[in-house]
């Protein structure tokens, strides 16, 4: 009996310990997505807010009255905005908020004129694999929208669109611009067609993160944003049971290490023979 009295002793203590624990690495918010990574929406923003930040960014209450074009005063809420609505176009998981149980890395590679890739290299307990998926096309041009906004909202916000289009413009300016909409009314869609998974050896998922090494990926600050019209912006997240890391950078050099542990992903899919830039 005695031992008895002690066991809701014994049960409070262990409780207690668990709460005390350190945080993991992971935040664990139910209202971002559930624990196998589903988003709560589709308009669930993908990474962390402090993903959107350069280190060196100045805040608009801290800037000099007049100043030139500085990466400073830039960030990369838009492009990362715009990746989390292609991962929704992917149906790809959210990476940042749950450990889902395996090691990965993903790249999304999006570019101004050719068609959005996917990879995912994947580690389990069955060896290494690569997925390669493809979208139709970008999924943020011409009023795209989420998968699962309302026709009616599309519908009332392409007419006040159009009203203020054709106002501005003259009749033959007009009707470019429908031919221009016509080439676009085709939602973006999921190419499964040309979708591919590859068996890798364990030796080329160490050389890619020798290469992630090289590139010193672990220090590399998620955001430095640069002025660019074109391009391709390219974002690799990493995903183990250490922590979760993502870095974004747009067009990076032909001799950029970073560059080239992701070329040395492109390399091994069925989308290296994609244009790069």
């Amino acid at each position: 009996m005695p031992h008895l009295r002690l066991l809701p002793l014994a049960l409070g203590l262990l409780l207690l310990a668990a709460g005390c624990s350190a945080p993991g690495p992971y935040p664990h918010n139910p209202a971002v997505s559930d624990a196998r990574g589903t988003p709560r929406d589709s308009t669930t923003f993908y990474f962390a807010n402090s993903d959107t930040l350069p280190p060196d960014y100045i805040p608009r209450d801290k800037r000099p009255p007049v100043y030139l074009v500085d990466g400073r005063v830039m960030d990369c809420k838009y492009s990362l905005v715009s990746a989390s609505n292609h991962l929704v176009y992917f149906r790809a998981p959210i990476l940042s908020n749950y450990y889902l149980g395996q090691d990965l890395y993903r790249f999304l590679w999006m570019r101004s004129f050719h068609r959005p890739v996917l990879l995912t290299l994947r580690r389990s307990s069955n060896g290494v694999t690569l997925r390669t998926q493809l979208l139709s096309r970008p999924p943020d041009r011409h009023g795209d929208v989420q998968p699962d906004v309302t026709v009616d909202s599309v519908r009332v916000r392409e007419e006040a669109k159009h009203k203020i289009i054709r106002q501005h413009s003259t009749p033959a300016e007009w009707r470019a611009y429908l031919a221009q909409e016509a080439l676009y009314r085709r939602p973006a869609t999921h190419i499964r067609a040309e979708e591919t998974t590859r068996t890798l050896g364990f030796a080329q998922w160490q050389q890619f993160e020798k290469l992630l090494a090289t590139a010193s990926f672990q220090k590399m600050p998620a955001c430095k944003p640069i002025t660019m019209l074109d391009g391709a912006e390219w974002l690799l997240e990493a995903h183990r049971a250490s922590g979760y890391h993502a870095v974004l950078r747009q067009s990076p050099d032909s001799t950029d290490a970073f560059r080239a542990a992701c070329e040395y992903l492109l390399d091994l899919s069925s989308a290296k023979n994609e244009e790069r830039y």
